[in-house]
């Protein structure tokens, strides 16, 4: 027992008797998001957050800022593809497309691609400035055009 009236065996953790619990303190987190875009300027950021104090990192992502609009391109891209295939199917085929009976897309999901990403932890020290590997976000849209043909 110590003179608070706790046990405290040697070289250990200190337990309140009879099960009884005493708060010791708090332990306070925080979490904020960054968005940085110039990439090339990422790896400056993530030391000088290490300057800071900063010990925990995590989620590093890489996203594209507005989503809808690259996946409508991507789609249009697609379709557009898909329509001129048709075309030439139909003329090699020597008949002719009427109407669209059936439409259906798959994919249009973003995917980053990267060599190789490996963060570790940042110290709170002089922080070496990280390495972040380029690579490409990459969104695809898988169509299938049904026409009727005469």
């Amino acid at each position: 027992y110590n003179t608070k009236g706790m046990i405290c065996p040697a070289n250990s953790t200190c337990y309140p008797p009879n099960g009884q619990q005493t708060l010791a303190g708090y332990d306070v987190t925080d979490s904020i998001e960054v968005t940085i875009r110039k990439t090339d300027t990422a790896g400056t950021i993530l030391a000088g957050l290490g300057s800071k104090n900063v010990t925990n990192l995590s989620g590093l992502n890489f996203t594209v800022e507005n989503p809808d609009a690259v996946k409508a391109e991507a789609r249009d891209k697609a379709i557009s593809s898909a329509k001129a295939k048709a075309q030439v199917l139909a003329s090699q085929l020597g008949v002719t497309l009427d109407r669209i009976v059936n439409f259906s897309e798959s994919g249009n999901s973003p995917i980053y691609y990267d060599k190789a990403m490996s963060m570790g932890s940042v110290a709170p020290s002089a922080a070496p400035i990280p390495s972040i590997p380029v690579g490409q976000n990459k969104v695809t849209s898988n169509v299938s055009i049904t026409y009727e043909i005469d």
